[in-house]
């Protein structure tokens, strides 16, 4: 496991359940689920959205046709929709589930996920 620190501080997560960081150009949604930090990339599956802060426990919901994924295991437990009664066009190929990434706090109170 190869760690990176990142210039977010595990404070941050007392205040606030989710934030979104960029680790070497990328978007990565970090998680606070059951006093744990969990990351995720923080795009869309479905057509690139940036999934930001739509969180609820461990389930981010993406803000453009709300497909929604578990930040846990990056899995799509809803598909995308226009209206409910209107599924949105959707690959099943897609690159689904979205990669995830163990995050920690490190000795000195500093986020680190492992890339």
């Amino acid at each position: 496991m190869t760690f990176k620190r990142i210039s977010v501080i595990g404070k941050v997560f007392e205040k606030r359940n989710s934030a979104v960081v960029m680790v070497d150009d990328k978007p990565i949604l970090i998680v606070k689920y059951n006093n744990s930090l969990y990351g995720m990339d923080a795009i869309c599956s479905h057509m690139g959205c940036g999934l930001l802060t739509d969180v609820t426990d461990n389930i981010v919901t993406c803000p453009l046709h709300g497909a929604k994924f578990n930040v846990l295991n990056g899995e799509m437990v809803t598909p995308p929709q226009v209206k409910p009664e209107v599924p949105c066009e959707f690959k099943s190929d897609s690159k689904t589930p979205l990669k995830t990434y163990k995050v920690r706090i490190n000795n000195e109170g500093f986020v680190e996920i492992d890339l």
